[in-house]
């Protein structure tokens, strides 16, 4: 088999034990080159060195647990190998360029650095998803707040925060334990880490009267949708979506209708407990057969 199978096999294998000691001669048997040859070849293909990636993949996952979990950032530092919680806020400084603490209170984005992927079959850690039941929903209307982001500068967090201090302003609520967070791209736009699209945090309503201030409107189509279930904390959210996306659309005989898709939050969810539950909704009509 070729190199790029070889240093997956060791992408994979740092992808499943960040929160473990890795150390270069372990990585470089397990893709069955030298450690000289091995870091050659591994920054060859993915135009990184193996201790920097290893360091901002950490960093990544780090910040998705400042935001999306409850513990501590000292227990965060240790779970990520590091001696001690100082070590730790050093680093993320030098790797995201503000401290741990401002991003555990949502004042700036969360850093996002994603896993390579050279080959297609990879593993998708953390992830607990079942396949989707098939659903039909009628046309219906959400009032909310929006914001521009993208995956790479998340502020999705922030605009939750915003808006929960402000949901009780909403009038006529269809369903008071349950909140929408409507993700909208432009038409035919591949998406990446980088890519802008609008987000819309709010809750159904069955008519608008009095728009609150700096809160926006959004109408829903009546649409078929394939409903993922994601369980356990957000922190692994972005593992589901890739597996959707790009694991059982691919399989599937649907493809994606329309530029959104929405993740439905009731009282299955639980901030940062292992135990929650949440759905994302995606609108989806058959292929079409080539004749």
């Amino acid at each position: 088999m070729d190199s790029t199978y070889h240093i997956q096999k060791a992408l994979d294998y740092i992808e499943a034990h960040l929160k473990q000691k890795l150390q270069l001669v372990e990585l470089a048997d397990l893709a069955n080159f030298s450690p000289w040859h091995f870091h050659r070849v591994f920054f060859a293909l993915t135009g990184i060195t193996v201790g920097e990636y290893v360091r901002r993949r950490r960093m990544s996952e780090a910040s998705r647990e400042l935001v999306f979990s409850a513990k501590s950032i000292k227990l965060i530092a240790a779970e990520y190998q590091f001696k001690s919680q100082e070590a730790f806020t050093r680093t993320f400084k030098s790797c995201c360029g503000i401290t741990p603490g401002i991003v555990r209170k949502h004042i700036a984005p969360m850093m996002s650095y994603q896993p390579i992927h050279l080959c297609k079959n990879t593993s998708t850690k953390g992830v607990k998803m079942i396949q989707p039941r098939m659903k039909s929903k009628a046309a219906f209307t959400v009032l909310g707040m929006t914001c521009k982001t993208t995956m790479q500068k998340n502020i999705i967090p922030q605009l939750w925060g915003d808006f929960n201090s402000r949901c009780k302003e909403l009038k006529h609520i269809v369903l008071p334990d349950t909140c929408f967070g409507i993700c909208m791209s432009e038409p035919n736009v591949e998406m990446t880490e980088n890519t802008p699209f609008i987000y819309l945090a709010g809750m159904e309503v069955s008519k608008v009267e009095n728009l609150p201030e700096g809160m926006t409107v959004k109408q829903i189509p009546a649409a078929d949708y394939a409903v993922f279930e994601h369980h356990g904390s957000l922190d692994t959210l972005h593992d589901t979506y890739d597996a959707i996306y790009s694991g059982w659309f691919s399989e599937s005989e649907y493809t994606q209708q329309g530029d959104y898709d929405f993740e439905l939050y009731d009282e299955r969810f639980e901030f940062g407990s292992a135990d929650s539950i949440m759905e994302i909704w995606v609108p989806i009509k058959k292929k079409s057969r080539d004749i």
